[in-house]
């Protein structure tokens, strides 16, 4: 009997090239993250030097419109004092420059530091003109390099110089007419705007009494209904008030003053204190 081969076919012992060279795929996989890492890491750093240059911007531009705010009141301020007191107005590009100079790290993010820093004062030359005091400045990138430009800001102070108030019963006109105080319900007219009849004086008296008191016609007094004073203790009238009050601030006891043309008092005689 002839013997025929086996047609089987004959395994042969191979051996996986991985399994052979295990630290191959861990250097595969090092070499992956390591370039993963190259690309996100500068991403992820110019996002927050972004985010730091949009914070940084914004304080300092806090800083620039706290200086104009103080500068431009002190101009504001100066033109009366110029005006009725003598001297010069002040000038406020000192005080801006003074005022950014003095804060932690300044000018860290302008474009060419404090010389970029352009302040303008458009203020009228007119003493009762109006003030404008302008800064502008550019916000320059975290990286010179980059193509991306510059980014401009104007921040502008407007105002009107204070020139005070005199209280004058003369108000200029064609013909100078004059100008006189009176009450709602008072009869008398005042030439000065700080009579202290033109003033509501109350007193202080006690709740138990008040059903015997009278007011200066003659009537009785009733609890007033903004304040709503409790029945007991101290309250407060006046003589020609019909209201006891349970405080000496309440809302009531202002007095409204109206200021007229004389020509127009006709019905109220002149007061004994300012007016005779």
């Amino acid at each position: 009997m002839m013997k025929i081969p086996s047609l089987k076919e004959v395994k042969t012992n191979k051996i996986s090239f991985c399994k052979r060279a295990p630290f191959l795929s861990s250097v595969k996989l090092a070499g992956s993250m390591a370039l993963e890492g190259s690309l996100v890491l500068p991403v992820f750093l110019f996002f927050m030097m972004t985010v730091l240059l949009s914070l940084e911007t914004v304080r300092f531009q806090s800083n620039v419109q706290e200086a104009l705010h103080q500068a431009g009141n002190l101009r504001a301020l100066s033109e009366y004092q110029a005006r009725y007191l003598g001297g010069e107005a002040s000038e406020p590009e000192g005080q801006i420059r003074e005022y950014l100079g003095s804060q932690l790290y300044p000018y860290l993010c302008t474009a060419g530091g404090e010389d970029g820093v352009m302040v303008q004062d458009l203020s009228s030359s007119e003493g009762n003109g109006r003030i404008e005091i302008r800064v502008e400045y550019a916000i320059k990138p975290f990286i010179g390099w980059i193509p991306i430009g510059q980014v401009r800001f104007r921040d502008c102070f407007i105002s009107h110089p204070w020139i005070g108030y005199g209280g004058a019963s003369v108000r200029d006109g064609a013909e100078g007419e004059t100008y006189v105080y009176v009450t709602k319900t008072g009869g008398k007219y005042h030439l000065s705007h700080e009579c202290t009849y033109l003033g509501v004086q109350p007193r202080a008296t006690d709740y138990a009494g008040i059903s015997s008191l009278r007011n200066a016609s003659g009537e009785k007094y009733h609890a007033c209904q903004r304040c709503r004073p409790a029945r007991g203790g101290t309250v407060y009238i006046t003589e020609a008030g019909s209201s006891y009050h349970g405080k000496a601030d309440c809302s009531a006891l202002k007095r409204t003053v109206y200021m007229i043309p004389l020509s127009e008092a006709a019905g109220y005689g002149a007061c004994s204190k300012c007016g005779g």
